[in-house]
Order: C-alpha cells, then sequence, then structure tokens
C-alpha cells in the first residue's frame, strides 16, 4: 500500500479538521486515546465535541458501560464448550406488564443464549448481528487478499439471510 496516494474520507463527522487534529497528534504525541483526550480537552479543538465533559454524566455512562462489559463477559458451558450466556435483543415490552415501564416498549435487553436459541426473532437478530459484525471486519481488512476465502463466506451467508429480515 503506497503511502502518498492515501486520502482521507471526510464526513459530516469526520471533518477536515477533526482528522487533521487527529494526524497532528498521532505526529506529535504518537496517537493514543490519552493524547487524543489531551488535543480533545481544549475547548478551541475540533475534537472536543467527541466527548461528554460533564463529569457526573461522564461517570454514569462509564459505569453504564462496566455493567455491560461485566454481563457480557459471563461465560456458560454447554457440552464441554464456553459460550457466552447473554446477548443484547431488541424486545417488545407489553405495556401492561407491571415490571416493566411504558417507556420501555421496545427496548433493549439482555437475555440467555438458551432463550435465544429457542425465539425465532431473537436468534434471527443475533444472526443478522453477527453477519453484521463479519462485514465490518471484512471492510476493516479488505485490503488483506489472504483472507479472501473468508470474505466470500461472509457474502455467501450475506445472501442467504439477505430476505430473512
Amino acid at each position: 500500500m503506497n503511502k502518498e496516494n492515501i486520502q482521507y474520507k471526510n464526513t459530516e463527522k469526520f471533518t477536515p479538521e477533526v482528522i487533521s487534529e487527529v494526524l497532528e497528534v498521532k505526529d506529535t504525541y504518537g496517537l493514543t486515546a490519552e493524547n487524543i483526550l489531551r488535543k480533545a480537552s481544549k475547548k478551541s479543538s475540533s475534537l472536543y465535541e467527541f466527548f461528554d465533559w460533564d463529569n457526573s454524566s461522564a461517570g454514569e455512562k462509564w459505569r453504564l458501560q462496566q455493567a455491560r462489559t461485566l454481563i457480557n463477559e459471563i461465560k456458560i458451558v454447554v457440552e464441554d464448550k464456553e459460550i457466552y450466556a447473554f446477548e443484547n435483543v431488541s424486545v417488545a415490552v407489553q405495556e401492561t406488564e407491571p415490571t416493566k415501564s411504558p417507556s420501555k416498549f421496545g427496548s433493549r435487553e439482555y437475555k440467555t443464549i438458551v432463550e435465544i436459541m429457542n425465539n425465532e426473532d431473537y436468534r434471527n437478530q443475533l444472526i443478522h448481528r453477527a453477519l453484521s459484525e463479519a462485514n465490518y471486519w471484512k471492510e476493516r481488512h479488505a485490503e488483506l487478499k489472504e483472507l479472501n476465502s473468508i470474505f466470500i463466506s461472509i457474502e455467501t451467508e450475506n445472501k442467504k439471510w439477505q430476505n430473512k429480515k
């Protein structure tokens, strides 16, 4: 891959100014999360808006992320194979359920893998999420021609599941 032929993709979110600041951090300090955060902490930085600077709000978001991580790391053993115990799926909560608030209608919840495997809707959600992750991975590593056989398999499965939404 020729370094001179690289162009950064500009979007509404990743403007030339944002990309320029990220590259400035890379060239000046080395590209790390800590160095990006240091640069972004200045209100004049185009990176500033990407972060939550309210410590109580950011703290709550961080604790929620820690809770998700905890849930996502729990495993079970089925037939001598370790698998993740919970997955996050969209659920349609009945407004009449006393344990759920009406505002939760159509929310997301973690369900056990057993519940998911025994519910067609949840199982399809999991398959589509897995394919979405596989497509992201495929796009992320498209330059690695050595992985073409895997990419072809992903495309085959995409076509098979395309109409099963």
